[in-house]
């Protein structure tokens, strides 16, 4: 685990080196968030800029290599998730300070050359607000991706009820599904914007970006429509089959995100051949609202525009709208960092984080963050101590890491709940009709004291 861990961030690492090149490469008349004349893109202080700025993501990527290296050898769970996430947010804060630092540099170069164009002023263009949705793919686009959400759910409601994590998954299904939909929704109503002084041109430009953004929305939503299956499909097959079919399932992804940038890519390319046959090029000056590579502009209605580097659609910040989403999605981020970590560093250094507790009801199971589970005494079939947990272990609902399983579990089968550190024996197995439980405390004697215990009261 810890070192897939580490295999993650050395790929966003460099994924995020790659993709910050882009925009120290000409898009318009645009590079560094700096615009420019065109004749002065390739003039030496320029390309001297750009090149320095490349060379600093190469040279960041490299040092987080070897920063990262810890996450494989750290032996806390908690630790591991914390370390992951900081060098995470690290390495992204870093790529975002050098972007700003090359801003202002090439800002500088700009300012001190006197390279200002002549703003043109704004050219209405009615055909094209008419047309500005020609070639937006048909809602209708999203219906299969709906259909397998509906069904992914349904399925696995069916198959391990609400209680195992099925409605979770759907709920996130459900949600990833609403902002593709919404996201399909703004694209149709960002408003047109000529570019050259050729209408068939600016036609072509405003065509290429809707249909690929709108593409791109509905194959997102398709690719991620299968998630509500995964909880379903965890009960049925094999412990063998699922881990072949969840590899097969994140290589996807892995998969689509690469076609993502080359999906993109190809669209900015098309966009800056077709701008390249104009005879006119229509400035306008728009640097004072990129503040941070970081859209602010509280003039402009609009909550959502593409950015300056044109393969990305980015938030106005001058907008409260666009200022609550923001915040949304810093809160989110927040406390699900927070929801992640307090349980893991509760189990880790807590001196008895799993609990068993017996009174003249039954047997109580409780762990950090978790609801209690409560076992009558006349359910109880069957009282063991055994020494590992069997091989056909699948997790449904709750914690599997290196260190220790908490939550709702597949065993041979059989529903089962689990509250087990993998490095401690005995492991206490209490079986019911309907259901099995695993406990074990971080201290294996009085794991072998609650055993006792039971078993005396069920003689008793």
């Amino acid at each position: 685990m810890n070192f897939l861990l580490y295999v993650i961030l050395v790929g966003v690492n460099f994924l995020m080196a790659f993709t910050g090149r882009i925009p120290a490469n000409p898009h318009k008349n645009i590079i560094l968030e700096t615009t420019l004349p065109k004749e002065k893109l390739q003039d030496p202080q320029v390309l001297a800029v750009s090149k320095l700025y490349k060379k600093r993501l190469l040279q960041g990527a490299i040092a987080f290599l070897f920063i990262a290296l810890p996450v494989i050898i750290i032996p806390y769970d908690s630790l591991t998730m914390i370390y992951f996430l900081t060098v995470l947010f690290g390495f992204i804060g870093t790529f975002y300070y050098l972007e700003v630092i090359y801003i202002r540099k090439m800002t500088a170069v700009k300012v001190q050359n006197k390279w200002f164009l002549p703003t043109k002023p704004i050219l209405v263009d009615t055909k094209l607000v008419a047309n500005k949705n020609r070639k937006l793919i048909s809602i209708w686009w999203f219906l299969p991706s709906f259909i397998l959400t509906i069904a992914g759910a349904i399925y696995s409601l069916t198959a391990v009820g609400k209680d195992n994590g099925s409605w979770l998954l759907f709920l996130i299904s459900f949600l990833l599904f609403g902002f593709f939909l919404l996201f399909y929704y703004f694209i149709g109503r960002l408003p047109v914007k000529p570019l050259t002084s050729d209408e068939a041109i600016n036609q072509q430009v405003n065509d290429l970006m809707r249909h690929h953004w709108s593409v791109l929305m509905a194959v997102s939503a398709l690719v991620l429509s299968p998630l509500p299956f995964i909880a379903g499909l965890s009960v049925i097959l094999p412990y063998e089959q699922m881990m072949l079919l969840t590899f097969g399932f994140v290589l996807a992804i892995l998969l689509f995100i690469v076609f993502t940038f080359y999906y993109l890519f190809s669209s900015r390319k098309k966009q800056d051949q077709l701008i390249a046959l104009a005879e006119e090029y229509r400035y306008s000056d728009e640097d004072q609202y990129w503040r941070y590579a970081i859209y602010i502009n509280p003039n402009d209605k609009r909550i959502l525009v593409p950015d300056r580097v044109g393969m990305n659609i980015s938030t106005n910040l001058g907008r409260p709208a666009g200022k609550i989403i923001m915040s949304i999605v810093g809160i989110f981020v927040f406390v699900t960092l927070i929801a992640v970590s307090i349980p893991m560093l509760i189990s880790d250094f807590s001196s008895n984080p799993f609990e068993l507790a017996t009174s003249h009801d039954g047997i109580n199971l409780s762990a950090p963050f978790s609801k209690n589970r409560a076992i009558e005494w006349n359910e109880i079939e069957s009282v063991q101590l055994i020494n590992e947990l069997p091989k056909n272990t699948i997790r449904v609902y709750g914690t599997a890491t290196e260190n220790y399983m908490t939550g709702e579990f597949q065993v041979d089968n059989e529903p089962a709940y689990l509250l087990v550190y993998r490095k401690k024996q005995p492991i206490l197995e209490i079986e019911t009709k309907d259901k099995r439980y695993y406990y074990t405390n971080k201290n294996s004697r009085l794991t072998k004291k609650y055993y006792e215990e039971i078993q005396s009261i069920r003689e008793q």
